[in-house]
């Protein structure tokens, strides 16, 4: 991101009443939690486990494969050293601050309540 949208991004906020900020699986890969479409991310998993991730997390799935389910799971969506990064921090400070109403995001890693 360049200095002059930085620049615009606390000017907005600064002068904002009340800023929710929207984010998903892009904010904790730079605390090394895979997102899902990258590289390395969980929908590229498929033909290890034989099934996509949207039907392995599923009730039906871990009531009639309970051991593909947990092995998945474990290997796919636990990341007990995942640490707060830069971004998690910043909307911490925001919300300390006042400028920040509210987080919506899609992610379980509890890294947003972590920082703050």
């Amino acid at each position: 991101m360049r200095t002059n949208e930085l620049d615009e991004i606390r000017r907005l906020i600064d002068e904002s009443a009340s800023t929710v900020f929207f984010g998903g699986a892009g904010v904790s890969t730079a605390s090394g939690i895979p997102d899902f479409r990258g590289n390395n991310g969980l929908y590229t998993v498929e033909a290890k486990y034989g099934a996509p991730p949207e039907e392995i997390l599923s009730r039906s799935f871990l009531y009639t494969k309970p051991e593909t389910f947990y092995k998945y799971y474990k290997e796919n969506m636990l990341y007990p050293c995942a640490e707060p990064n830069a971004a998690h921090l910043a909307l911490a400070e925001l919300e300390t601050q006042g400028k920040l109403t509210a987080v919506i995001t899609q992610n379980i890693d509890g890294l947003h309540q972590a920082a703050g």
